[in-house]
């Protein structure tokens, strides 16, 4: 199964019980699923782990990926910052 999302993408849920939430692709492990994150729900410390399949892309975004890597970045910030995104 080829997937084409990368670390630093932006996407929307597209199933299940997060329907329509935005996430930031934090990591992506080696059975292709992919760690997400919202900063609310989804924090950093347990990101969700979602088949790409239920996902769709909506923007690369190389700022929120630092900011993610950041130490000094809480999950509140994640929250707003992925906000620009959000259409809920």
């Amino acid at each position: 199964m080829e997937n084409n999302f990368a670390v630093g993408d932006v996407v929307i849920s597209t199933s299940g019980h997060d329907k329509n939430k935005t996430f930031l692709v934090v990591s992506i492990d080696k059975c292709q699923f992919l760690a997400i994150i919202d900063g609310k729900a989804r924090k950093r410390a347990n990101p969700k782990l979602k088949n790409p399949k239920h996902l769709q892309f909506v923007a690369h975004d190389e700022e929120l990926i630092k900011k993610f890597n950041s130490p000094l970045t809480t999950d509140g910030e994640m929250y707003n910052l992925l906000k620009k995104y959000r259409k809920e």
